[in-house]
């Protein structure tokens, strides 16, 4: 509600700029009890970036546009696991050389340069297209003129209590919030035991453990990118689709197979799961009109998002070490319901647009001609007869 009522980027700034403070404060603890409650504000302020770039990308960009925009800045989740692996493993090395705790400098230049960053968002990124400092009159109107047809508008400051009881109520969101718990379960897992497979079921050291991980960054910023690109003229849910069942490939590689190179590749190849959780997050900000609904359907996903990857290292039971088979199963379930799940949200829309097609335009008309402005006027994709799903 907070992204609906103030101004966008501008919260958005302040919520990073407060999430790299309290990553810094982690230096500082020294309790389980204060790791635990830093931990978990932590994840209170985080869980406003994502909804806030989903927003963000609809007011900028038409709806087949948004898709290879938000592959680009989710994909550089990649380039933080690279970094990360890179100062991680500078630190470790050079961990007697430095009279303060390895742990706890990678904390503060993480937070440091999360509150950089904030600071950067806060005078660089307009909270909509009409304030942004870098453009005239004419190119602000041009920009309103480009996204017209996506009938969605720059959002509304109003909570309507219609829309939230759409939202929960609509299936495609329902579905949405469902693969982003169980898509993100092999997130949680991996996550947070990707050191210790490489360490205990691949046999590398505690410093080639953090180096052998950097690969995976590598894998799912290029890789992301790169499908998207060959991709760019295919539907967004067939590239959903496809990168899933590499996906799900890759899973059954790392679960299954007994030769170390194959499941090393597998172990790889799962960071292309990325990409349709970057399919989804595009295809529903492209398919959800109606500022409250959409919001709404983020919050919920956002929720969803944090239950799997909570339930993910739960997956991996110690007494399964070194090879952790029932994580490494649960892994290719949950892959293979998320492409089930693809495949039924695709029919839906395909669905949705054969009956409004086979109305026709004189019916829409109909309906909306005591609406001025329809594009700008807050509908609901459901409200309006004209809003068409992008498959």
């Amino acid at each position: 509600m907070l992204i609906q009522r103030f101004p966008l980027a501008k919260t958005a700034s302040v919520f990073i700029v407060l999430w790299g403070m309290i990553l810094c404060l982690h230096s500082s603890c020294k309790s389980y009890a204060a790791i635990i409650t830093l931990r978990v504000i932590l994840g209170m302020l985080e869980s406003i970036v994502t909804p806030t770039m989903v927003l963000l990308t609809s007011q900028w960009w038409k709806k087949e546009e948004q898709f290879f925009r938000t592959t680009i800045w989710f994909a550089c989740n990649g380039v933080g696991t690279m970094l990360g692996g890179a100062i991680a493993y500078g630190l470790a090395k050079h961990k007697d050389q430095i009279s303060f705790p390895a742990w706890k400098v990678l904390y503060l230049v993480d937070g440091l340069m999360t509150i950089a960053i904030g600071f950067i968002f806060f005078l660089h990124v307009p909270d909509n297209p009409s304030k942004a400092w870098f453009l005239t009159k004419k190119e602000k109107e041009m920009v309103v003129l480009r996204i017209k047809d996506n009938q969605q508008g720059f959002g509304n400051k109003h909570f309507k209590w219609y829309q939230f009881k759409e939202a929960i109520c609509d299936w495609q969101i329902i579905l949405y919030v469902i693969f982003g718990c169980v898509s993100n379960i092999p997130n949680g897992s991996l996550t947070n035991f990707s050191s210790i497979l490489l360490n205990t079921d691949f046999g590398y050291d505690e410093y080639d453990s953090l180096l052998m991980n950097m690969p995976a960054g590598a894998v799912e910023f290029v890789g992301c990118i790169l499908i998207v690109a060959i991709g760019i003229k295919l539907p967004m849910l067939s590239v959903s689709f496809f990168s899933m069942v590499v996906g799900l490939v890759a899973s059954c590689m790392l679960a299954f197979s007994s030769n170390k190179e194959v499941k090393l590749a597998g172990y790889y190849l799962i960071s292309i799961y990325a990409l349709p959780m970057i399919c989804n997050l595009a295809c529903f900000s492209a398919n959800t009109a109606g500022h409250t609904k959409k919001i709404t359907a983020d919050a919920l996903y956002l929720i969803s998002y944090c239950v799997g990857n909570l339930i993910g290292p739960q997956t991996f039971i110690a007494s399964q070490a070194p090879g952790y088979s029932g994580g490494k199963i649960t892994i290719v379930v949950c892959n293979s319901i998320s492409v089930v799940i693809i495949a039924v949200n695709w029919f839906i829309y395909w669905n949705r647009n054969r009956v409004r097609d086979k109305k026709g335009n004189e019916e829409a008309t109909a309906i909306l001609s005591h609406v001025e402005n329809f594009e700008f006027a807050d509908l609901t994709d459901k409200e309006n007869p004209y809003f068409r799903y992008t498959l």
